[in-house]
C-alpha cells in the first residue's frame, strides 16, 4: 500500500485562486501518479483532510489548501509541517451538505445537471456550500448554485 510521511513547508502559490500549497516531493508524488492515484487522505500535523494531488510547471506536485484549513490545522504560511498521505479508499465519495441535498431533491432540473457534472466540479460546489459558517449563508449559496445549475450558468458551462 502507498503510504508516505514527510516534512514540507506551506508555501504561497502566486497567481492561484487558492494561494497556499503543500509541496509534495517527487519520490512521493511520482509513485502515486504512476499508480493512478489522484484523491488522497492527508494528515497535516495530525489534522485530517481529503485532497487531490495537483501539479503545475511553476509549483510542481502539491496539495492545495486554503487559509481556513491551515488555521484549523494550527498551521500558518511558511511553517514546516509533518504530512502523512495515503490513497483515498473511496475517491468518488463526495460529502454533500444537507442543504444542498434537499435543494437537489426538490429541483429536478438542477439535480439532472448536477448528476451530469464531473466529480471534481460537484466536489467543489459541495465544498463551497460546506465552508459557510452560518446556516443562512449555506442556504444562500445553495439557492445560488441551484439556480446556476438550472440555467447552465455555473462557471465553466
Amino acid at each position: 500500500m502507498l503510504n508516505y510521511k514527510f516534512q514540507s513547508t506551506v508555501c504561497r502559490v502566486e497567481g492561484a485562486m487558492n494561494p497556499h500549497g503543500i509541496p509534495v516531493p517527487y519520490e512521493v508524488s511520482e509513485p502515486l501518479r504512476k499508480a493512478g492515484v489522484r484523491r488522497l487522505l492527508v494528515k497535516v500535523n495530525g489534522y485530517e483532510l481529503k485532497r487531490g494531488l495537483q501539479g503545475s510547471k511553476e509549483f510542481g506536485s502539491h496539495l492545495v489548501v486554503g487559509l481556513g484549513l491551515l488555521q484549523e490545522a494550527g498551521v500558518g504560511p511558511e511553517e514546516t509541517i509533518q504530512v502523512e498521505i495515503v490513497p483515498d479508499p473511496n475517491p468518488e465519495q463526495i460529502d454533500v451538505p444537507d442543504e444542498l441535498l434537499i435543494a437537489l431533491e426538490q429541483d429536478e432540473e438542477a439535480n439532472s445537471r448536477w448528476k451530469s457534472m464531473t466529480l471534481g466540479k460537484r466536489r467543489g460546489l459541495a465544498y463551497h456550500v460546506s465552508t459557510a459558517k452560518q446556516e443562512n449563508t449555506r442556504i444562500k449559496r445553495v439557492l445560488d448554485i441551484a439556480n446556476k445549475l438550472r440555467t447552465g450558468t455555473i462557471h465553466g458551462d
